[in-house]
């Protein structure tokens, strides 16, 4: 677990690890992705942003423009399913805050480049206005929803087919999490739910989502998939799921566990 409480942000130095990105993509060297400065070579538009600790040495996140000659690129999605839990919250910090350091590179409100990080924490400080730009974090709800003995499952029309998910979706603006919950369920399927439950949540950095997961249990309507957002939806057998995303990810993690609570109520 990355130890995200220090006293000061320090530079670079010879003892910290490094975590190395270019065009989004992770870069690793016969199958490692924490490196010590030796690794590799420090150039004038490399970017890097302070993480945290991990395992008691001081973590980098650095962004190349492109990709170092002897490195290989690696999408995080596939390090992620790849990787058990223990490298999980690294990568994701690592990812999301060095997304927020490409993406922030002027005020929003005046315009100014911003040149100044803050020495304790994750913020850019506008030379001109004063405004402070810390991390984007948006919340989404996901959520995993029973009907007796069945799972609701849908697949959106970016994801391969026969694999499948929960609904999920963006918090609005003056929502609670259970309204956008109710909201995203009429939206994408079109039935009515009730008995929400919060379950738990999971940083999920494409780019900057706070996933917070929940069960609930069906109410009333009929399947009406979202013509626009879903391509298919339907009531799954807890004990016979299709093809679904990897327990690491909180999607799988609420379908394996519901389908378990199902189980044991059975």
């Amino acid at each position: 677990m990355v130890e995200i409480g220090t006293s000061t942000h320090p530079t670079p130095h010879a003892e910290a690890r490094y975590i190395l990105l270019a065009k989004q993509k992770i870069l690793t060297h016969q199958g490692n992705f924490l490196f010590t400065l030796a690794d590799f070579h420090p150039s004038a538009d490399m970017h890097s942003v302070f993480c945290g600790q991990f395992e008691g040495n001081d973590i980098f996140v650095c962004r190349f423009p492109h990709t170092p000659k002897g490195f290989q690129e690696q999408g995080l999605r596939d390090m992620l399913f790849e990787l058990d839990d223990y490298y999980y919250g690294l990568l994701s910090r690592a990812h999301q805050l060095a997304t927020w350091d490409a993406d922030h590179q002027f005020c929003g409100r005046c315009g100014h480049p911003l040149t100044t990080k803050h020495h304790k924490e994750h913020a850019k400080l506008c030379g001109n206005c004063n405004l402070r730009h810390y991390p984007r974090i948006s919340p989404c709800i996901i959520v995993s929803v029973r009907k007796g003995n069945q799972l609701l499952l849908a697949r959106s029309f970016v994801m391969e087919e026969g694999r499948y998910s929960n609904i999920a979706g963006f918090v609005e603006a003056g929502e609670t999490l259970e309204q956008a919950v109710q909201r995203e369920v009429m939206e994408e399927v079109g039935i009515e739910i009730h008995n929400i439950q919060y379950i738990g949540s999971q940083p999920w950095s494409f780019p900057h989502q706070l996933m917070v997961g929940f069960y609930a249990e069906y109410r009333s309507g009929e399947l009406f998939p979202a013509p626009d957002e879903i391509a298919e939806a339907g009531w799954w057998d807890y004990n016979d799921l299709p093809n679904i995303p990897n327990p690491t990810s909180i999607s799988g993690q609420l379908i394996l566990s519901h389908a378990e609570k199902i189980a044991q109520e059975a």
